[in-house]
């Protein structure tokens, strides 16, 4: 009997789908499992593992990988994340009950820097506002003046697979780029044409500040309501890599009293938002519903690289993009 594998799905993922079953061909069984977006409940948790009993390796892409429901899949020993956040997973639980993680690092890179240049554009230039005015019937009440990107201080938190290619469309732009990344020496930053500077000084002296950074225990708030009453006045805020690294409830004042003059948002804290969701109703704020590593060449991709990750441990092979456990977990 072949080994069962999973792809998770809310919706339809064809391309998940066909990517997956070429690639591991007699290998396995590839079965679509349904799961909820978000986190999920603990009945959502109990349904879900129900579905996954005999599974020993899954594609995961939307909802929530609690201990509860990884500790009640007996057969599970190998995750693939679709894509490079890999918040959503109890990593810790994971380690615990011997269950590899992986994820696809850099796949869907350039969908968000395309994104985020296109956001940085539409905000200068209100392109969204000037548009939705002129399919109304108005024309000269539409017209306003822009602001151009060529000489302006571009602001990046996170340089890595997408802060990079973010940094590389800003120069071609004729910007200044200016970045904090731990990771990285300011020797390295000058090699690629950026400036590298602290945090808040990054913060302070941006036009537009960028951040694409991962989503763990150091980055819950990276923007914070200090940082954020401490940006330039009349600058714009654009955040396309997770929802809780920035204060929303900051940004909603800054934008309010007009330190901000605009944000695009393509993640939020809470994915959806409430009802209440007041950032959504503002006139200088863009919002989008997480989609800026969703097109079709990052899609294949991405599965490519889980499926040939899940492929290689159905063939005793060692993983190539091993998710490690956070700073000062148990090992």
């Amino acid at each position: 009997m072949l080994p069962v594998v999973g792809i998770t799905y809310n919706e339809a993922f064809p391309v998940e789908d066909g990517v997956v079953r070429r690639a591991l061909g007699s290998l396995a069984e590839v079965r679509m499992i349904e799961m909820p977006t978000g986190e999920l409940t603990r009945e959502e948790d109990d349904a879900t593992a129900a579905r996954m009993q005999d599974v020993v390796a899954v594609l995961f892409r939307p909802g929530s990988l609690s201990r509860r429901l990884l500790s009640s899949c007996p057969k599970l020993r190998f995750t693939a994340v679709h894509g490079a956040g890999f918040d959503k997973i109890d990593l810790q639980a994971a380690a615990d009950l011997g269950i590899t993680v992986t994820n696809a690092p850099g796949a869907n890179a350039i969908g968000v820097a395309e994104l985020t240049i296109a956001m940085a554009v539409n905000l200068v230039r209100q392109i969204v506002p000037v548009a939705a005015a002129t399919k109304s019937g108005l024309w000269n009440e539409a017209r306003r003046d822009g602001t151009e990107l060529a000489g302006k201080t571009l602001g990046i938190l996170g340089v890595g697979h997408v802060g990079r290619r973010v940094a590389q469309r800003a120069l071609a732009f004729d910007m200044r780029v200016v970045a904090y990344d731990p990771a990285y020496t300011a020797e390295q930053f000058a090699e690629r044409g950026i400036r590298w500077m602290p945090i808040d000084d990054v913060c302070s002296s941006a036009d537009i500040l960028t951040l694409h950074v991962p989503l763990d225990s150091t980055t819950v708030h990276l923007l914070n309501a200090e940082r954020v009453r401490a940006m330039k006045p009349g600058s714009y805020l654009l955040n396309l890599a997770r929802g809780p690294v920035i204060d929303e409830s900051a940004v909603e004042e800054a934008l309010r009293n007009g330190r901000l003059r605009g944000a695009a948002l393509d993640v939020r804290e809470d994915e959806p938002p409430g009802e209440r969701d007041e950032l959504r109703g503002l006139p200088n704020v863009i919002v989008t519903p997480h989609i800026g590593g969703s097109t079709g060449e990052a899609l294949v991709r991405i599965a490519e690289i889980c499926a040939d990750e899940i492929r290689r441990f159905l063939q005793a092979e060692p993983p190539v993009n091993v998710v490690p456990l956070p700073a000062g977990s148990r090992a």
